[in-house]
């Protein structure tokens, strides 16, 4: 899927409509009306087409960009994620020239073919690797638009400037598209430069359409063995009253016969096309108008195999949707039905939903008794049966929008996100996360724990979760642990600066160097008892007093002996005087 006028819609089996601006791109849900993903980039985005999932190229849907430079880029549809780039055109060329004027893609063969407004080349890149394959020149003129289909072969129509369109039956995958000279069949241009192509194979025949931007669609039948022969001029033409941008083939409609899809801006116009009928002119089966639809038309597309269509109407930058069927009579109007409710529809839903108060009598009071006020207060609510408790937790996962925040590096974005207080969302969202995702989250919440205290309790609750579900895997990883000491001194920084965590520190101080001096004095203050009493030890006392008692009565005789102090020397001296 491929779209000209910068949008379209994905496979139905998805529900989105796709976007993209100048240097941005949205996919929207259908149902309502809200953006799933978006990405702002540098460079300007000139063409689009949607991959679905498959082997040779990816697991999940994929979006290619053609941008004014002549480059392609590959997103994951799922986690707005960049999965490759090529440069196209921009290796060839430079400057206006080189923008990406189509896309189509055979998934098959894993590739892509791009087209460029100003060199005749149509080149053949590889999704995933981004490598030129091969290069197909259709003419002198730059190319306008592509259509594929691989239906007994792989099929390319071209349509370039003031030149016949192409049909072109390419080679197997892998043979180089040079070898392609000349064209299957060449179909007669329309008055004015092709703006959609298509192309489909029914009963074995190959069909193709052309639309202009004119008031009628070409439509041709394809036929091989036409290499020289002149073009061929269209089978039928497919009228309008008014213009017509874009048309394609669509499966079902109810009948055996093609169904053919146009709009412009102003009107969607639904064909039925019998391929064996004579008539030259098809008018359509139904049609819708801006008018009906209250706002200019941007795109539409079928709905399963009803004849019921889905278009999308309004401003680019916030597109609403609306499912439309054929009107039940010849003259009726179209049945439009919108998809997303409206803010008004969303009032009036509510309104009639609210409960209409009984009529009562005015000789009866409306007042209660304050006794029955008081009990109804009292008496404790009974949730309604099937209803979700208040304490139950949403099992909504952010893990998509924080993924596309975290790699697009959008902070206000994140900053909203991870302002969110639901802790069952929390563990959800970080539960998804891969390991690399998580501790770039943790990154974002540890700045901001710094940058924005006000809100450390929800960024803290973030970090908690993801420290639980993916600690095993920081652990594994040395360098991811030596990145983690800047986020180890913030959270000390942190601790460190808050008025309540110092007091209770300088009291836990206090109480433990008390503590532990009051332990050490009473381990110390233990006296030794004066007296130990063994059995035996009064025997010994009394010999011990026995012979104390013998002591004192020898230290008594010696004492008087001590006691005459005879001076020898005065005595002799005295003995001489007398002489």
């Amino acid at each position: 899927m491929a779209g000209a006028r910068g949008c379209f819609f994905a496979p139905e089996e998805l529900g989105y409509f796709f976007v993209r601006t100048n240097r941005r791109w949205k996919i929207w849900r259908e149902r309502e009306a809200a953006v799933e993903l978006h990405h702002n980039n540098e460079e300007a985005y000139s063409a689009a087409c949607w991959v679905p999932p498959s082997k040779n190229v990816h697991k999940g849907h994929c979006i290619i960009l053609g941008c004014n430079s002549g480059q392609l880029q590959v997103w994951d549809a799922s986690s707005a994620e960049l999965l490759s780039t090529a440069k196209a055109f921009h290796a060839l060329t430079s400057g206006a020239a080189c923008k990406v004027s189509a896309l189509v893609t055979f998934v098959k063969r894993g590739t892509v073919f791009a087209a460029c407004d100003g060199m005749p080349e149509v080149l053949e890149i590889g999704i995933m690797d981004g490598l030129t394959r091969s290069s197909l020149k259709t003419g002198k003129t730059g190319v306008t638009s592509l259509a594929a289909l691989s239906a007994s072969g792989d099929w390319l129509l071209t349509a370039s400037f003031s030149a016949p369109l192409k049909l072109w039956h390419l080679p197997s995958a892998g043979a180089d598209l040079a070898n392609l000279k000349k064209a299957t069949q060449r179909l007669k241009a329309p008055g004015n430069n092709a703006t959609a192509l298509d192309l489909c194979s029914f009963r074995s025949k190959i069909y193709a359409l052309c639309a202009d931007g004119s008031t009628q669609v070409e439509f041709f039948q394809a036929e091989e063995g036409l290499e020289k022969a002149p073009p061929t001029a269209s089978q039928r033409v497919l009228s309008c009253h008014e213009r017509i941008e874009h048309a394609s083939f669509r499966k079902g409609g109810g009948t055996g016969d093609l169904v053919v899809l146009g709009y412009g801006e102003s009107i969607v116009a639904y064909w039925t096309v019998a391929v064996d009928a004579t008539m030259r002119t098809v008018i359509p089966s139904f049609t819708v108008s801006k008018a009906e639809l209250n706002g200019s038309i941007l795109c539409s597309r079928g709905v399963g195999l009803t004849t019921d269509l889905v278009v999308a109407h309004g401003a680019m930058a916030k597109p609403l949707f609306s499912r439309v069927s054929p009107a039940k009579s010849k003259k009726g109007a179209a049945l439009i039905e919108s998809l997303a409710p409206t803010s008004t529809q969303k009032v009036e839903k509510k309104r009639a939903e609210a409960p209409v108060p009984h009529a009562v009598p005015e000789t009866v009071s409306r007042k209660k008794p304050k006794l029955e006020d008081a009990k109804e207060k009292s008496r404790p609510k009974q949730p309604l049966p099937g209803s979700r408790s208040e304490l139950e937790g949403s099992q909504l996962s952010m893990a998509p929008m924080i993924r596309q925040h975290l790699r697009s590096k959008d902070k206000s974005a994140l900053d909203k996100t991870l302002q969110l207080k639901d802790r069952m969302v929390m563990e959800t969202s970080v539960a998804e996360l891969s390991g690399v995702e998580a501790f770039d989250l943790l990154h974002e919440c540890a700045r901001r724990v710094a940058d924005y205290p006000a809100h450390t309790a929800a960024y803290c609750a973030w970090i908690q979760r993801i420290a639980f579900y993916h600690g095993r895997f920081f652990r594994s990883h040395p360098t991811l642990v030596d990145s983690l000491r800047q986020f180890y001194e913030r959270s000390l920084y942190r601790c460190e600066s808050y008025r309540p965590t110092l007091r209770l520190h300088g009291r836990l101080h206090y109480l433990i160097v008390n503590g532990t001096k009051i332990m050490e004095s009473e381990s110390e203050g233990k006296s030794k008892p004066l007296l130990e009493y063994t059995e035996g030890d009064e025997d010994l006392d009394d010999d011990d007093d026995e012979k104390e008692k013998e002591d004192e009565e020898d230290d008594g005789d010696s004492g008087d002996d001590e006691d005459i102090d005879i001076d020898f020397d005065d005595a002799f001296d005295d003995m001489s005087g007398d002489d």
